[in-house]
């Protein structure tokens, strides 16, 4: 069954839940070849962005503080990254990708790139574009801040 006939068709929960499974999966198989995960890959093109602490990086990418622990664990155990102690607060971990980090998350962001690219191809730019707002709309507002939000990429 398609479209309109589909039981669920209307189902917007539902709806998301099936797009995000074909693009986590297109995702996770073009990252294959670079020996990352898509939680390290978000982990990763993050901390290409600035420097930042353990904490400031959980929030950032809205991941569990103890799922970002070992999220770098596995990072710094491939040699991708390294925990320095923050200068302004010595509790506290600054992670930073290697110099092979960072060539490696270039590498797999042209992988992800492409195989997203391959997915959102399907659709007329027009629709492309209106489907990426309104998914930003919901990533980025207050609606995603939301108490017990934070339950997305625990695993």
């Amino acid at each position: 069954m398609e479209g309109s006939e589909h039981p669920l068709h209307g189902d917007v929960n539902w709806l998301l839940n099936r797009a995000w499974l074909g693009f986590g999966q297109s995702k996770s198989a073009a990252l294959e070849a670079t020996g990352v995960t898509l939680k390290e890959h978000f982990v990763m093109v993050a901390l290409m962005s600035s420097p930042m602490t353990q904490l400031e990086l959980s929030t950032l990418v809205k991941i569990d503080k103890s799922v970002i622990s070992a999220t770098l664990d596995s990072l710094e155990a491939k040699g991708l990254v390294v925990r320095t102690p923050d200068p302004r607060d010595r509790r506290a971990r600054r992670p930073t990708l290697t110099a092979q980090g960072r060539k490696l998350c270039r590498r797999a962001t042209t992988a992800t790139q492409k195989a997203e690219q391959d997915l959102l191809g399907q659709v007329d730019p027009a629709q492309r574009q209106a489907f990426l707002d309104v998914l930003r709309h919901y990533a980025f507002s207050e609606f995603a801040d939301a108490p017990g939000f934070t339950r997305d990429l625990q695993k």
